[in-house]
C-alpha cells in the first residue's frame, strides 16, 4: 500500500499538520471564550429586563385571559396552557414600573419556580441572549427598596442597560402566593 509519495506529497504528514492546526485553533478559542449568562431578555415598563433561561418554559402570545374574582391584584387572569390552568401575572406594580397597555408585541413568559408555574405578562420578548458577565454589576443605584429586592444587578450593554431579575425572590414573594397578601 502506498502512502501518497507517488504524486510528490506525503498524506500522513499533511494530515498530522492539519490535526495540529485544528487542535491549536480549538485551544485558542477556549482561552478567548468569555463567561456569559444565558438569559431571556424582555421589555417591562419600558425598560429591558432579563432572567436566567432555566426558569423559562416558553414564550407565548397573550391569549384570552379569564378574570378571577377575589385574587391578588397582580393576577390579571388565567388561561389554558395545553390543559393546564395557568395564572397570568403583571409584576410591574411589584417593581414600581409604569403600566402601559400590552400591545401586539405583548407576550407571556411561562416560568417555573420551586412551588408553581405561572405566566408573566411583558410588553415584548427579545429572545435568549448570552449576556457577558464582565458587563455585570451587582449594585444598582437609584432603585427603590421594593425594586431592589427583586433585582440582582444589571448588564451595561451597547444597546443600554439590562436589569437582571432575581427570579427566586420574585417567585417566592408573598404577593404571588395564593391566600397571601
Amino acid at each position: 500500500m502506498t502512502t501518497g509519495n507517488d504524486n510528490g506529497y506525503d498524506i500522513r504528514s499533511i494530515l498530522k499538520q492539519m490535526r495540529e492546526e485544528y487542535w491549536e485553533a480549538l485551544s485558542e478559542e477556549e482561552s478567548e471564550a468569555k463567561q456569559t449568562l444565558e438569559c431571556l431578555v424582555f421589555t417591562l415598563g419600558g425598560e429591558r429586563y432579563a432572567f436566567e433561561t432555566h426558569f423559562a418554559c416558553e414564550v407565548i402570545r397573550i391569549p384570552k385571559l379569564i378574570r378571577v374574582p377575589a385574587v391578588q391584584s397582580l393576577v390579571t387572569g388565567i388561561f389554558n396552557l395545553r390543559g393546564d390552568i395557568t395564572a397570568a401575572i403583571d409584576i410591574r406594580p411589584m417593581l414600581g414600573l409604569a403600566q402601559p397597555e400590552f400591545g401586539p408585541t405583548g407576550r407571556i413568559l411561562v416560568v417555573r419556580g420551586d412551588l408553581f408555574s405561572t405566566g408573566i405578562l411583558v410588553e415584548g420578548a427579545h429572545g435568549v441572549q448570552p449576556l457577558d458577565l464582565e458587563q455585570f454589576e451587582t449594585a444598582v443605584s437609584g432603585l427603590s427598596a421594593e425594586r431592589k429586592q427583586f433585582i440582582r444587578g444589571h448588564f451595561n450593554l451597547e444597546e443600554g442597560a439590562v436589569l437582571l431579575l432575581d427570579m427566586e425572590a420574585l417567585l417566592a414573594a408573598p404577593e404571588l402566593l395564593v391566600g397571601e397578601a
